[in-house]
């Protein structure tokens, strides 16, 4: 609508001045035939006049024949002149040609050329008063084309130079729109290529520890259950950053199956189910790589089922992606704990590591795309994960933040706190 809105603001100038030449030329078209048929008028006129003057001065002397001819003539320019004429003109136009023709029913007559003499002249005055009617009336239209035609003219240059700045100015926005979308292009390549270098190490990590500890498993040639716990643990983080990996694949920032443009949240399927379900599948999934790491997972799961609107396979895998994060960030020997509680119509969900917690200028960012604080680095990721849950989470009409949980003793940061809070399928 905005983008229609431009346009008008920039087509109505342009139609404007469009309408404004197109009204002018027609106003020259119609005055440059005025003139001319306004010139033609004053020819006849001037023709009249000459013609009512050499029948004043010779009348008497010419034969009745030539005198005849000479009147025929003036007859027929009186005729002629009624092309010119308007409605108002028309009496005295009848009027002239009554005397023309009394004048040539006298013409024969030797006797009457002294009385049409005398009815000639003030005829020969009064047609010469009428030619310099005509030619002022000339003057007139003549001066009025000219302003016209240097109005158009003038109005023509505006034009071209309106014409001209909306073409620069359209040039300006197309070069700016081409520098944006080529920006952008360029800022998705760099973000694929920046993804695949952090998936690539995110992916390496596991995979390293698994071949070592086959190695050392088969190095040892005795009893391996411990080094098989490891590899079964890095086996399923593995999985997990995989999947991660494969949901962004499929939602809308990833340009798979949620097919936006712009990003948000994947498509989802959402049906009543117990939430504390999904958080105890998220858990299983998690806990061999908490085992691996000796970090404790602490679930204080709800009595009664909690009933919400969702998609189990993708909140699931928003969360278990979010306990992931916690675990990463966890020292041996602590404990990632999770609660649920409802309130308000919604259920609060906290995930709650005992890490070093997330400085105050990074806490806002860590749920952009690729966003990693500088531990985040040091620990390893691909800086998705987080971004992944918020765009589930906030894909069933939930909300997510991040809040640390305070100081330690020696004065830095203490644990990091995730909160997811969804509505009840009730209140929903």
């Amino acid at each position: 609508m905005m983008d229609l809105r431009a346009r008008f603001g920039q087509l109505l100038p342009l139609a404007v001045v469009g309408g404004a030449l197109v009204g002018l030329l027609i106003a020259f078209a119609l005055s440059l035939g005025a003139a001319s048929r306004q010139f033609e008028h004053a020819l006849i006129a001037q023709q009249q006049a000459s013609s009512a003057a050499d029948i004043a001065r010779d009348a008497g002397t010419r034969s009745a024949d030539a005198l005849a001819q000479s009147l025929t003539q003036y007859r027929d320019l009186i005729a002629a002149e009624g092309r010119y004429l308007t409605p108002a003109e028309r009496p005295a136009q009848e009027m002239e040609m009554r005397r023309a023709e009394d004048l040539a029913a006298m013409a024969p007559i030797l006797g009457q050329r002294a009385r049409l003499t005398a009815m000639v002249r003030p005829i020969a005055i009064e047609e010469a008063r009428e030619v310099s009617v005509a030619r002022a009336e000339l003057d007139r239209e003549r001066r009025d084309t000219i302003a016209l035609g240097v109005l158009l003219a003038a109005m023509a240059f505006a034009a071209a130079a309106f014409g001209a700045r909306q073409l620069l100015g359209a040039n300006r926005i197309l070069t700016a729109e081409l520098a944006a979308r080529t920006a952008a292009i360029r800022a998705v390549d760099r973000s694929r290529r920046l993804f695949f270098a952090k998936a690539s190490h995110e992916l390496r990590t596991p995979v390293t520890a698994i071949r070592v500890a086959a190695e050392v498993a088969l190095e040892s040639g005795g009893p391996a259950c411990q080094t098989l716990a490891d590899i079964v643990a890095q086996a399923g983080f593995l999985d997990h950053r995989i999947a991660d990996m494969l949901a962004l694949a499929q939602a809308d920032e990833g340009g798979g199956e949620g097919g936006g443009e712009g990003g948000g949240a994947p498509r989802l399927s959402l049906v009543r189910s117990d939430l504390a379900a999904a958080i105890d599948l998220a858990l299983m999934q998690a806990g061999a790589y908490a085992r691996a790491i000796d970090v404790g997972l602490v679930w204080d799961r709800p009595a009664d089922p909690i009933p919400v609107l969702l998609d189990a396979r993708w909140l699931g895998q928003a969360i278990l992606t979010v306990i992931d994060n916690g675990l990463k960030f966890s020292d041996p020997g602590a404990s990632l704990a999770i609660d649920c509680k409802c309130e308000d119509g919604r259920v609060i969900v906290t995930i709650t590591d005992s890490g070093p917690g997330v400085l105050a200028r990074d806490l806002p960012l860590i749920f952009d795309a690729y966003y990693q604080a500088d531990d985040g680095r040091l620990r390893g990721g691909t800086g998705l994960g987080l971004a992944l849950a918020r765009w589930v989470v906030e894909g069933h009409g939930g909300v997510v933040h991040a809040e640390n949980l305070g100081r330690a003793e020696d004065g830095g940061l203490h644990g990091c706190r995730i909160v997811i809070a969804l509505p009840l399928a009730a209140a929903a």
